[in-house]
């Protein structure tokens, strides 16, 4: 069984994606470092903060989708908008982002005024599966870790290629499955896809039919595991004894729900089929 096969039955709408960020985009935040994305370790033995390790993702992530001033990027489920900044102030690129958050396009508008980017960078309420912007009108886009928020991530590539130009690059950092799960693992991965509200995680041997089968071309797919996947969980984990327990358990329920949250990020943790890719594609030239 995939895991993808295991939460189509979970019908996570757009809408419920929403209001869990709404609700919990700032103490996911704190957890990872002030994006909400997982973080890279070049040392798998490397024990760099997530801050570090996070801004290190955004920058391979940069790499890929190698823009410059004068283009225009698409950041498809912006998150808090940190990735979406650095790339603008790394490359001087105009960058918009998309997400499901009214909390989140708020966090993020804020941070681009008080970075000095606003114009340059902007962003605004929007659902993947129906961008509502002109086709070929961004040459990249990138899907940091939202795809798996998607309940049909092949028609969210499909409207991207369409509102890319072309010759326009697809970044993507996504979870996916590596291997086939044991029964204990499908059991104890089933908690951590409805706490964070995750939709799709394909394998990754599925990417190459994804991406074509959306009209683009497979340029690159990386599997990046082992210097993302176990780092990032150690550090949650840590930040939820270390910093979030003392100054939200201020009573026995908050205390009861922050442990079995820690709960359910160590089983996870423990689920070894699951791993961390980078892909790249690009959009034919006609």
């Amino acid at each position: 069984m995939t895991v993808e096969n295991q939460v189509e039955d979970q019908g996570v709408a757009p809408e419920v994606v929403g209001e869990l960020y709404d609700q919990g985009t700032e103490l996911l935040s704190a957890l990872m470092g002030g994006s909400l994305h997982y973080g890279y370790w070049e040392d798998p033995a490397d024990t760099g903060s997530m801050a570090e390790a996070s801004g290190r993702m955004t920058d391979l992530m940069i790499g890929k989708l190698a823009v410059r001033r004068g283009l225009r990027v698409l950041d498809v489920g912006c998150g808090t908008g940190r990735p979406a900044l650095q790339l603008a102030r790394t490359t001087g690129a105009e960058v918009v982002g998309v997400t499901i958050s009214r909390e989140q396009v708020r966090l993020a508008n804020l941070a681009a005024e008080t970075d000095g980017l606003h114009g340059q960078v902007t962003f605004q309420h929007g659902d993947a599966s129906d961008l509502a912007f002109a086709p070929d009108s961004f040459d990249a886009a990138w899907l940091f870790e939202s795809l798996l928020h998607m309940p049909d991530p092949q028609h969210v590539l499909k409207q991207i290629a369409t509102v890319l130009r072309p010759g326009g690059r697809l970044a993507i950092a996504n979870l996916v499955q590596r291997t086939a799960l044991t029964e204990a693992e499908e059991t104890g991965l089933a908690g951590y896809l409805r706490m964070t509200g995750i939709a799709s995680l394909a394998p990754l041997d599925d990417y190459p039919n994804l991406i074509t089968n959306s009209g683009l071309v497979l340029d690159e797919l990386v599997d990046v595991s082992d210097h993302s996947v176990r780092q990032t969980l150690e550090c949650v984990g840590a930040g939820l004894v270390d910093a979030v327990i003392p100054e939200v358990a201020r009573t026995a329920a908050a205390s009861e729900a922050l442990g079995q949250t820690r709960s359910v990020v160590e089983q996870f943790a423990a689920t070894r089929g699951i791993g961390y890719a980078l892909v790249v594609a690009s959009k034919p030239m006609r």
